[in-house]
């Protein structure tokens, strides 16, 4: 399992469709930011405007995959968890698994993005 993700990694990782939404969305936010992500997964769907400035100060093409991403896993809910998985919240442990499934840590996002950064 890779401790870093490169940026051209992390580009296919975004653009590949046969991982969740959830997931993509998750992991570029991590890259981002230095939030953590039980914070991250802490956040109703009522929390996105609060975070969307994050995604759109970053580089211009991730703000604007980053609100893409963000509108397609809101979508049409006006609550609940921001990160869900049907009706309930995305869970560490998903995460962590969906993100080893892909060759990371999930912590690998945040701390690469940091470098990109």
């Amino acid at each position: 399992m890779a401790d870093s993700v490169s940026f051209e990694r992390f580009e296919r990782l975004l653009d590949d469709e046969s991982i969740p939404v959830v997931h993509r969305a998750l992991w570029l936010l991590l890259w981002q930011s230095d939030v953590r992500v039980l914070d991250l997964l802490a956040l109703e769907v009522t929390d996105v405007e609060r975070i969307r400035p994050v995604a759109a100060g970053a580089e211009s093409e991730l703000g604007e995959r980053a609100d893409a991403l963000l509108g397609r896993l809101v979508g049409d809910r006006a609550t609940g968890p921001l990160f869900a998985v049907g009706s309930r919240a995305l869970s560490w442990d998903e995460a962590v698994r969906v993100a080893k499934e892909h060759g990371h840590a999930i912590h690998a996002f945040r701390t690469s993005g940091r470098r990109h950064r």
